[in-house]
This record gives C-alpha cells, sequence and structure tokens, in this order.
C-alpha cells in the first residue's frame, strides 16, 4: 500500500488549454476589435491597425497584424500581467468597456501562436516588452516544464514599427506566426479580410470613430458607418455625397452632406433586472430616399457599397456605445419578412450592468436577450416596423409613378430588354420607314404615352431613340391584345387597354404588384405578381422579336395577330372560374 498522499495537479494544462481556448468564437474583425477596446480603456485618440502580407506555397497570407494606439501605456507590473488570463485593471468594472480580462488576450491567440506587446508611459523614456509564444509553451509544458509569463524586457520595438510608435506614451501590440486568420464566413484571401476589417471596424467603433478618435487600417482613416443611417459624416453620407458629385453635378463641390433617415421610434424602454429598474434605448429607422432609390435596388452594386444587404432583418447592440453584435436576432422582425427589411434600422443601445440580461459573454462578439426582454422588443418591432414597411412601399409606389410619368409605364422592362439584345439576333425587317414617317410614328407614340406639348414629345423621342422594343399601354378599340409598328430596327407594341385580357389579367396583376389593392397580400404574393407581370410582359416582347426575323412581318403576321386577340377575347368571355 502506498502511504505517499498525491500531490495537487493544476487546474489546467496551460498549453493545451490555450490550444483550445483559440476556439472562443472570434473573426479576425471581432479579435482586432478587443484589442482596440483595450486602446480607447487606455484614453488613446489614436489607433492604427498594420498589416503584413506574404506568401505560403502559392497561398497569399497574412503575416503580421500590428496594433499602435497613443494612449497612456502600461507600467511595469500591468505590463507583465497583460497576457495573463483573467487578470485585469478594469476586472468587473462597468465603467469601462473591459471588464472580463479575457479578450484581448483570447483574440490573439484565436489568430496567432505569438503575442508580442511594448508599452511606455508618460514621463518615460524606455519602451519595455513582454510577450507569450505558444508553440513554447506547448514545449515546455511536455517537458515537464512551468508555463509562465517572463517579465518584461528591453527588446526593441521591430524597425519596421518603429516609425509608428508614438513619441510620448503609447503601446503597441504584435501578432504573429499567424495561421487563423479568416472573415466571418471562413474567407481567408488579406484584401478581402481587410476590406471586411474595415467594415466591421466602422460600424462596431463608430460612435468613437464619429467623437473623433481615429482609427485606421493600413493608412486608410475610418469613417464610421452607421445601419440606422443617424450619424453625421457616416460612410453612407460619403458614399451618396461622391455619387452626386459624379452623376448629378451637385452644388456642394468637397464635404459630404448628410442625409437623413425617417426615426419611426427612438425612446428609452424601462427594464428590470434584480428588481431594479433600468433603461436601454431603441432606435428603429427607415434609410434616406437617396438609400431607397427605387425598388429592386437593394442588391446592385450601390447598395453593396452602401452595405445594405448584411442589413437586412439585422439588429445593432450597442454595451457603452461599442457594438457588440449586428445580427438577426430569431423572430424579432414580424411576419412577412422580405428583402426591403434592409433598408430598416434596428439599434439596441444598453448599459454594462444589463450584460446579463443581454447575454454578454467575455467575447464581446454577440448578444442574446433574455425572454423578457426580447419579448418586450418584440413586441416593439411588431407596432413599428409594419409602419416602416408601408412607407418604404409608398416612397417606391411614388418613385415608381413619377418614374412612369416621365419616362413611360414599361420603361424599367424595355431598358434591360435593350441590355440584353446586345446578344441577341438583330432585326431582319427590310422596311425602313422615311424620316418624315419615322417623324409622325414618333409623334403619334409620344401622343399615345400622354405627351402634349412640343418639349414633352421632343423629351420623349430622345428618351427612346436608341430603344429596339418600345412598349406603351393605349386605349384603343378593337379585340387585338396588341398592336405593333415595324421601324426597320425598331418596333413599337401598344398593348390595348380595352381587351378583356388587359383588363381581367395585365391590370389586376399590375395593382397587386404595385402594392394597390393587395388586400393584405405577403411580400411573396407581390414579388410572385411582380414576375408574372415581367413575364407576360416579355412573353409579347418575344413575339415582336420573332417578328422581327422575317423581312416583311406585316404582311406575313398581320392577320395572326388579329385572330389571336380575337380568340384571346372570346375564350375569356366564355370561360372563367374553371380552375
Amino acid at each position: 500500500m502506498n502511504d505517499i498522499a498525491p500531490k495537487p495537479i493544476p487546474v489546467v494544462l496551460s498549453g493545451q488549454a490555450l490550444l483550445s481556448l483559440r476556439e472562443s468564437g472570434h473573426n479576425f474583425p471581432s479579435a482586432v476589435g478587443e484589442v482596440i477596446d483595450n486602446s480607447i480603456d487606455a484614453k488613446a485618440n489614436q489607433v492604427q491597425i498594420l498589416t503584413e502580407k506574404g506568401q505560403v506555397g502559392r497561398k497569399k497570407v497574412i503575416t503580421e497584424v500590428a496594433v499602435i494606439d497613443d494612449g497612456k501605456g502600461m507600467e511595469e507590473e500591468t505590463l507583465h500581467h497583460y497576457l495573463q488570463l483573467g487578470y485585469s485593471t478594469r476586472f468587473m468594472s462597468n465603467d469601462t468597456i473591459g471588464k472580463f480580462g479575457v479578450g484581448a488576450k483570447l483574440a490573439g491567440l484565436s489568430v496567432a501562436m505569438r503575442v508580442d506587446a511594448w508599452s511606455r508611459v508618460e514621463g518615460s523614456d524606455r519602451i519595455r516588452h513582454v510577450f507569450f509564444d505558444l508553440d513554447e509553451a506547448v514545449a515546455e509544458e511536455k517537458a515537464g516544464k512551468e508555463v509562465g509569463i517572463q517579465p518584461p524586457d528591453d527588446e526593441p520595438v521591430p524597425p519596421h514599427l518603429l516609425a509608428y510608435f508614438p513619441e510620448g506614451s503609447g503601446t503597441l501590440v504584435v501578432w504573429s506566426k499567424i495561421d487563423r486568420v479568416s472573415d466571418g464566413n471562413g474567407k481567408t484571401s488579406p484584401d478581402h479580410v481587410i476590406s471586411e476589417l474595415t467594415k466591421e471596424l466602422s460600424r462596431i467603433f463608430r460612435e468613437f470613430i464619429g467623437g473623433g478618435i481615429k482609427i485606421s487600417v493600413d493608412g486608410v482613416d475610418l469613417r464610421p458607418h452607421d445601419p440606422t443611417f443617424r450619424q453625421k459624416g457616416s460612410w453612407v453620407d460619403h458614399v451618396l455625397s461622391e455619387h452626386l458629385r459624379r452623376t448629378a453635378n451637385a452644388a456642394f463641390s468637397s464635404g459630404d452632406r448628410h442625409f437623413e433617415p425617417q426615426v419611426f421610434f427612438s425612446e428609452e424602454v424601462e427594464v428590470k433586472v434584480a428588481g431594479a429598474k433600468h433603461e436601454i434605448q431603441v432606435t428603429i429607422t427607415l434609410a434616406p430616399a437617396e438609400v431607397l432609390r427605387h425598388r429592386g435596388s437593394g442588391g446592385d452594386s450601390m447598395a453593396k457599397q452602401l452595405r445594405l444587404p448584411e442589413n437586412e432583418r439585422a439588429v445593432s447592440f450597442l454595451r457603452h456605445d461599442r457594438e457588440i453584435s449586428y445580427t438577426n436576432v430569431a423572430g424579432l422582425y414580424p411576419a412577412p419578412v422580405d428583402t426591403p427589411d434592409r433598408f430598416i434600422g434596428f439599434e439596441v443601445r444598453f448599459t454594462p450592468e444589463l450584460d446579463r440580461l443581454m447575454g454578454v459573454r467575455n467575447v464581446k462578439r454577440g448578444a442574446v436577450p433574455d425572454d423578457e426582454l426580447r419579448e418586450t422588443l418584440r413586441e416593439i418591432a411588431k407596432r413599428i416596423i409594419p409602419a416602416a414597411r408601408a412607407e418604404l412601399q409608398r416612397i417606391w409606389g411614388q418613385q415608381k409613378r413619377e418614374s412612369a410619368e416621365h419616362a413611360g409605364e414599361h420603361a424599367p422592362i424595355v431598358k434591360e430588354v435593350k441590355n440584353a439584345e446586345r446578344t441577341m439576333p438583330k432585326s431582319r425587317v427590310k422596311d425602313k420607314p422615311s424620316p418624315a414617317q419615322l417623324d409622325r410614328a414618333y409623334d403619334d407614340m409620344a401622343k399615345d404615352a400622354g405627351k402634349t406639348t412640343e418639349e414633352e414629345k421632343e423629351a420623349y423621342a430622345q428618351g427612346i431613340a436608341d430603344l429596339p422594343f418600345v412598349i406603351e399601354t393605349v386605349d384603343f378599340p378593337g379585340d387585338q391584345i396588341f398592336e405593333l409598328t415595324h421601324l426597320g430596327e425598331q418596333t413599337f407594341i401598344r398593348l390595348n387597354a380595352r381587351h378583356t385580357f388587359y383588363r381581367e389579367m395585365y391590370e389586376p396583376l399590375k395593382q397587386i404588384a404595385d402594392g394597390a389593392n393587395a388586400g393584405g397580400a405577403s411580400g411573396v404574393v407581390t414579388s410572385t405578381a411582380k414576375r408574372a407581370l415581367e413575364a407576360i410582359t416579355l412573353l409579347i416582347v418575344a413575339y415582336a422579336k420573332a417578328e422581327t426575323q422575317h423581312a416583311t412581318p406585316d404582311a406575313q403576321y398581320a392577320e395572326l395577330r388579329k385572330h389571336w386577340g380575337s380568340f384571346t377575347q372570346l375564350y375569356m368571355d366564355k370561360i372563367k372560374d374553371v380552375l
């Protein structure tokens, strides 16, 4: 029998535990954000992020990340403990961004195997250094040695970073031996990762950047990005101002104009935690008209530049003015949920006293409101978001009516047909009108489109001159579904507003697609009606296109057109409600 009492063993095997803790839930932007948190808590006015790139085999990679700030720096003891998990001069504080003492440490190790830090305090000429190398720690542990962090030393700042270190106090953190850099979707190419980094940091720290703290990535100063569109001088303001300068000869030649959103809700909401009353600030907005533009624009290149797709149903949670979550909270948006919700901004601000209620973790990435708070937010969303959606549809409807008055009801689709025509067979119609006949045809079509003055007719003619097909809805007698006028390389299509097909099929679909008389139809019904309307219109254009492949289409197909229209009218009058 062995009478020797067993000795205590370590609570954790440091090296192996740290290898496991690398799976802390960070992506690259959230990891860098943890270091910036320390800079802000250290009263920094400027934070620089610098990256070094290299090649591993044929693959381009980020080999080093440096974060430099001009904060107050760290005293000797604080610097020694900087890389120690759980140590914090602000442990469990509700007055700072950091409170758990693990954020920046886990962040660094989630990306790299080695973390170095250099720091200098005000009034000192010495820059002190500490480091932790996880490879070395694992090797020491396997050899039976105690894993620890050596006291600060005088190792110099790397030459390529010395010029960036502030003249007074400040701190430099370097991640090297990097093996885990990716965005939130697992993409690893340096250009993409850095692009995502700038986007994320500009949104996460928007209040600080907007307040005057400079944050830069590889020498480029970040602009604040506010998904509720309220912040002046934001990324959206900059993109729209630049766009107007390029396309509209805007009166302002420099600086950015602010584009105001509609604010549907911005109030303090009372919540209770352990019997004590607290308040959260909830804001719901609709993007400015310049962002809304027109129906169908939410996924185009401008929308992507404005960062709209990622805003769809996302809720931004800010703790101490620092965003900790920007994601979809299940069940929060009322049904029907649809793509246009990306134009709605939803923000919740709270203080650290509500960390438990908000599900805040030691990694500042993600917030999961508890059931009671989620229900409070859901009730607000249920009251407010339908009004924002209705206003969006009203604006788009008004824009469409104004556009139709200016360019014609079918302008959007004939414009796209023109784009598609570039790669399709060209007209084979032999008969070309004389200049006088062409002028008369244009004048007649302008009148059918409701243009009365010479100025309106001239503007209309200029607008349709380069279109291969022009469609107008016209009220004329007869049983033809449409009339075609072939002008050589151009064809006019007059859709008959009196025909049963138009009145009972085309017009009702158009009303549903436009949001009129929809009886509360869902987004699926509306989008289906739009697609059906597009399909019917394109069927008519395709028929007209088929005629243009014949040298003399009027002689060949005029009777076919007439009979098709009359038989369609007869069938629709006689047969109804059988499906």
